[in-house]
């Protein structure tokens, strides 16, 4: 049988709280003792509980005169226009249902809302005891900047919604690729022909290219004379957008982009009588579409419970191996797609 806490603190000369915060590699301990303890714990072949380690500390946090927030989500967006979206608006929604739900409190920080960095704001949520932490970018190329790694250094973080290429944190996010696959394996069941992508460059490089990925992947299933090239998706490329419709006469179009309903009517097109429309992002809000769920709550969620399974496990930092838990989408019919009849003939 092993050694307990108090016969390790014994031996390493402290107190029982001083080798835990030592073995949790808490800054509040030198440096110096923090390895000394260490090393007279893997000496005793020592193994720390870390469940009821956290269950611990959890009643201790209960029994102080005020609540704080054990649980946190750090945005790099204001928070306003975070909840504008309504992507993101249902990730902080489901983060913090689901973190009260399993006894956490839960907190938004905004970067530009409170004007300051990623190493003062480290230090308010230690002052705060905020363990974990749901990070929510963008970040450009998957890249998270060097100034943002003290908030690694005293937390568990897991980011949403992208996964980061550097530092490796652990992510939870919407299967893009099979999201596309289900689009256009819907449109193909309904009887659509040719159907086509567009979708923002920017976006879908920042998402690792999964949506055209995916969708070029279920074209395969398409003959080659009846595929079409993935329309790039600007702003103001309406004029070109329509050019393209024209060229290669696409029956329906997968898009994360609302507008080109605007621009194919105002074209003169009927919708879904010349051209069938499914989103890749829909909401019981985008009425007229039919489309893909993302199931935004369910990202939300997953992530609190593997940013408390962390907790649980005592793991802080980036982790040596990057875990990715991806969810998939389900398909929600809608007005702007129809059953369409076979078309006999040749092309």
């Amino acid at each position: 049988m092993g050694v307990t806490m108090r016969e390790l603190a014994k031996l390493a000369g402290g107190s029982p709280a001083t080798v835990s915060l030592s073995l949790r590699d808490h800054p509040r301990i030198s440096r110096e003792v923090r390895e000394r303890v260490k090393a007279i714990a893997a000496k005793t072949g020592y193994r720390p509980n870390p469940i009821v380690a956290h269950l611990i500390a959890q009643v201790r946090a209960s029994k102080t005169t005020t609540y704080q927030s054990t649980l946190g989500a750090v945005l790099t967006t204001e928070l306003r226009r975070c909840l504008e979206v309504h992507t993101f608006r249902d990730w902080l929604a489901s983060c913090k249902k689901r973190a009260a739900e399993l006894g956490y409190g839960f907190n938004a920080f905004s970067l530009p809302d409170a004007k300051q960095t990623p190493e003062r704001l480290a230090k308010v949520l230690d002052a705060r005891r905020v363990q974990g932490l749901v990070v929510i970018g963008p970040f450009p190329l998957g890249l998270i900047p060097a100034e943002f790694d003290p908030l690694w250094q005293r937390t568990s973080a897991v980011m949403l919604g992208e996964r980061p290429v550097s530092p490796t944190l652990s992510c939870v996010l919407n299967n893009q690729f099979s999201t596309s696959i289900l689009a256009v394996g819907e449109l193909t069941r309904l009887g659509y022909r040719r159907p086509a992508l567009c979708i923002n460059p920017d976006i879908d490089g920042a998402l690792e290219n999964r949506f055209i990925g995916g969708f070029l992947v279920a074209a395969q299933a398409t003959p080659a004379r009846r595929r079409i090239p993935p329309f790039p998706f600007h702003a103001h490329a309406r004029a070109d957008f329509l050019q393209w419709v024209e060229k290669h006469r696409p029956d329906a179009i997968v898009t994360l982009h609302h507008e080109i309903r605007e621009w194919l009517e105002a074209a003169g097109h009927a919708i879904p009588g010349d051209i069938g429309l499914a989103h890749l992002d829909w909401t019981p809000k985008l009425e007229g579409w039919a489309g893909t769920d993302q199931n935004n709550a369910l990202v939300g969620s997953f992530a609190i419970e593997m940013l408390i399974g962390q907790l649980h496990r005592n793991e802080f930092g980036p982790p040596e191996f990057q875990k990715c838990m991806f969810t998939n989408s389900s398909w929600r019919s809608g007005p702007s797609v129809r059953a369409v009849p076979p078309v006999g003939g040749v092309e």
